[in-house]
C-alpha cells in the first residue's frame, strides 16, 4: 500500500517552472538567424544557376560589337527590376536553345524517367520481398545467407563493375535497358532496413490472417505490405534520387547516344576548349525539376518513417 502511494505521488509529480536554454528568446532567435543562413546557403548555387541560365550566350558590348556575356563578373550587374542579370537583358531562350543545339535531350529525359522508374520499382519492391523472407520465413542456412549479403556491403562498388559489365556483354545486354535497371534492383542496404521493420512488425495480424486462411503470400500483400508502405516511400525516394543522379553505371552500359541518360548528356554542353554554362545551368535546372517534384509529393512519408516505425494502430 505504501509503494501504491509513493507511485502515484511520483506520478502527480509536477515539474518545476523555469525555462531552458533552448526556451530564452536570445537562443531562439540565434537558432533561427542559424538556419535561414544555413537555408541561404543551400538555395544559393541554385539561385546562380538559374541566373546564369538567364543569361544569353552574347549581348552587344560597348563598341555596339556582340560578345560573350560573363557571368563571372563581379558586382554580377543583377537587376530584378530592369530584369537584367550580368548587365545583359535575362532571356527564356536558353531554355528551347538547349533542345536545338542537343536533338537527343529530349529522349535522354524519357530514359532517365524509365531508368530511374523501373529502378525504384524493382529494387523496392523485389528487395522488400527478400526482407520478409529473412524476417518471417524459415528455410535452411537462412542467417548464413543473410550475412552473405550484409558482407557484400564491404565490398566497393567500382571493384565488380568490370566483372558485371564482362557478364552484360555475354548475355548481350549492353546498350539495353535491361542491361541499364536489372543489376541495380540488389540494394543489400534497404535488404536490411526493410527486415529490421519486418522482424517489428506485430506478429498478431499476421497469425489472425493465417486462422482466416490467408496464405504467405496473401499475408504479405494484403496485410503487411499496406503497414509497410511509409518505410517503403522513403526508400523510393533515396532509390530514386540516386537513380536519376546516376553517371557511372549508364556511362559504362551504354554507348549508343539513344541509351544515353541525362547526367551523360550533360557533358555534350562542354568542349575541349569551351563549356556553354547558360545552356548548361537551363539542362541542369530542368533535369532537377523532378526530383524535387517527388521530394514535395513523398515528404509526408518520408518525414513519417523517420519519425515511427510506419505503422498505425
Amino acid at each position: 500500500m505504501k509503494a501504491l502511494t509513493s507511485t502515484t505521488a511520483v506520478s502527480n509529480m509536477k515539474p518545476l517552472p523555469g525555462r531552458g536554454l533552448g526556451d530564452s528568446p536570445i537562443a531562439s532567435v540565434i537558432g533561427k538567424t542559424i538556419l535561414i543562413a544555413y537555408a541561404a546557403l543551400c538555395i544559393f548555387p541554385f539561385l546562380w544557376a538559374f541566373l546564369v541560365s538567364l543569361a544569353p550566350l552574347t549581348a552587344p558590348n560597348a563598341a555596339g560589337e556582340r560578345a560573350g556575356v560573363d557571368i563571372m563578373r563581379w558586382p554580377p550587374g543583377i537587376n530584378p527590376f530592369t530584369l537584367k542579370v550580368f548587365g545583359v537583358r535575362a532571356t527564356l531562350a536558353n531554355y528551347v536553345e538547349i533542345f536545338k543545339v542537343v536533338p537527343w535531350l529530349g529522349r535522354w529525359f524519357l530514359n532517365t524517367v524509365v531508368f530511374a522508374a523501373v529502378v525504384t520499382t524493382g529494387t523496392v519492391f523485389f528487395n522488400t520481398l527478400a526482407a520478409y523472407s529473412f524476417a518471417r520465413l524459415r528455410f535452411p542456412l537462412r542467417e548464413f545467407w543473410f550475412t552473405l549479403f550484409l558482407v557484400t556491403l564491404m565490398v566497393p562498388t567500382n571493384a565488380i563493375m568490370i566483372p558485371l559489365y564482362t557478364l552484360l556483354i555475354d548475355l548481350d545486354f549492353v546498350n539495353t535497358y535491361r542491361g541499364l535497371v536489372l543489376p541495380k534492383f540488389v540494394n543489400v542496404g534497404i535488404l536490411f532496413f526493410m527486415r529490421q521493420f519486418f522482424i517489428d512488425f506485430p506478429m498478431t495480424l499476421e497469425e489472425a490472417a493465417r486462422i482466416d486462411g490467408a496464405s504467405v503470400p496473401r499475408t504479405f500483400f494484403n496485410v503487411v505490405l499496406p503497414n509497410a508502405r511509409a518505410p517503403m516511400a522513403a526508400q523510393a525516394i533515396y532509390v530514386f534520387l540516386g537513380a536519376w543522379n546516376e553517371f557511372m553505371w549508364p556511362l559504362i552500359v551504354t554507348s549508343n547516344k539513344e541509351m544515353y541518360t541525362l547526367t551523360i548528356g550533360l557533358a555534350f554542353f562542354k568542349s575541349s576548349y569551351y563549356t556553354y554554362w547558360q545552356y548548361l545551368m537551363a539542362a541542369s535546372l530542368l533535369a532537377t525539376i523532378p526530383m524535387v517534384i517527388i521530394f514535395l509529393v513523398f515528404q509526408r512519408q518520408f518525414i513519417g518513417n523517420a519519425m515511427s516505425s510506419g505503422i498505425k494502430g
